[in-house]
C-alpha cells in the first residue's frame, strides 16, 4: 500500500542526512504529487525497453524511478506508458532524464518528474537495462524499497530503514 502525501519540505527538514534529488528533476505538470515505494531502473541513455519491461513488474502502488543516465536528447516516456502505468496501479514516475506527450500524461494525471521534456522519442535500439538495483537519480542514490515522495518542492527518497523515523520527525515539526 502506498504511503499518504507529505510535503517533501517536511520530510527533507526530518531527515538527519541529505535526502533531496537535484532541483533538475522537476513535475512535468502543476499539480503532480506523488508517494511510494521505489522500483529502480537502469537504462542506457535514450533507451526504453528496460523502463517498459519496469512499467510491465512493477507492483501496484510502486513509483519508478529511472536512471536515464541524465540524458535529455530522447523521450523514455510518454502519455502511451503514462496509461499502462495507470491501468497496472503505479504511483508515478521519477526519471533522470526525459519525457514527452505531457498534455497527454497531465490529462491522464499521471504524476511524472522529470530532468526534461523533449519531443523526441526513444532511440529504439531495444537494449536492455535492470531493475531492482541501487541506482543514481537526480544525484541521489535510490535503493529498492526506498521511499520517494514528489511534489511542487521537488523529490525526496527516504531510505526504507529510516522510513518510519523521519515520518515520526515530520509529523512533530
Amino acid at each position: 500500500m502506498a504511503p499518504e502525501p507529505v510535503p517533501t519540505a517536511e520530510l527533507a527538514d526530518a531527515a538527519n542526512a541529505p535526502i533531496a534529488m537535484d532541483g533538475r528533476i522537476k513535475p512535468v505538470w502543476r499539480g503532480a504529487r506523488l508517494a511510494g515505494p521505489a522500483f529502480t531502473v537502469r537504462t542506457a541513455p535514450g533507451e526504453h525497453r528496460a523502463v517498459r519491461e519496469a512499467t510491465e513488474q512493477a507492483p501496484a502502488g510502486a513509483v519508478l524511478v529511472v536512471d536515464g543516465g541524465g540524458a535529455v536528447d530522447r523521450a523514455l516516456w510518454g502519455d502511451k506508458m503514462s496509461a499502462l502505468a495507470l491501468e497496472r496501479g503505479i504511483a508515478g514516475l521519477v526519471v533522470d532524464g526525459a519525457v514527452r506527450d505531457v498534455e497527454g500524461i497531465e490529462a491522464l494525471g499521471f504524476p511524472v518528474f522529470a530532468a526534461a521534456i523533449v519531443p523526441t522519442g526513444p532511440a529504439g535500439h531495444d537494449l536492455p537495462g535492470d531493475h531492482e538495483l541501487e541506482i543514481t537519480c537526480g544525484d541521489r542514490a535510490v535503493r529498492p524499497g526506498d521511499v520517494v515522495y514528489a511534489d511542487a518542492d521537488g523529490v525526496v527518497v527516504v531510505p526504507a530503514a529510516d522510513h518510519a523515523d523521519v515520518l515520526r520527525r515530520a509529523a512533530g515539526s
